[in-house]
């Protein structure tokens, strides 16, 4: 099995002589670690240091706009940096603001990587296949929905009853 998300076990890990990097955050959103997203959503060697770059800032502009209006509010309240926001909650030493953050940028990567490589398993691998890719890039898109909410500390789910 190969692609963006296979298991470590299937498809070496890309190597360590040429690291990604980092993604430059605007001042208040913080740098973006490129070797650290691909260890946390397992991206393989088949995804290329220069096309986790581009997706990576895609995804980071995409939570930038959706969290706009809260930068806002935190910036009129003289928080310069996002690690400058008191945190509702703190965990291994970062905020639950922090955390969220990464989440929402990873889940959006994972997302888009999936949504690409879906294409290409519908040609080479089928109908079952690309069902497969296609549920797993549902749930990262959910993901990414529930880190935003998390992150404003709204509920996962808006219900109205019909």
């Amino acid at each position: 099995m190969t692609g963006p998300f296979s298991p470590s076990s299937t498809i070496a890990p890309p190597s360590t002589a040429t690291p990604a990097g980092a993604v430059a955050g605007d001042g208040f959103w913080p740098d973006f670690d490129l070797d650290a997203l691909r260890k946390a959503i397992r991206v393989d060697q088949t995804v290329t240091p220069e096309r986790l770059r581009d997706v990576a800032c895609s995804a980071i502009l995409d939570i930038m706009v959706e969290l706009a209006d809260w930068r806002a509010e935190k910036r009129a309240l003289g928080h310069d940096r996002l690690q400058d926001v008191p945190g509702r909650h703190q965990v291994d030493g970062r905020s639950d603001y922090q955390i969220r953050w990464v989440q929402a940028v990873q889940a959006v990567v994972a997302a888009d990587l999936g949504d690409r490589h879906l294409g290409q398993a519908a040609r080479s691998a089928g109908v079952d296949r690309a069902e497969e890719f296609a549920i797993d890039v549902d749930l990262h898109r959910r993901n990414v929905t529930w880190a935003v909410r998390a992150f404003l500390g709204q509920p996962r789910i808006i219900a109205e009853v019909i």
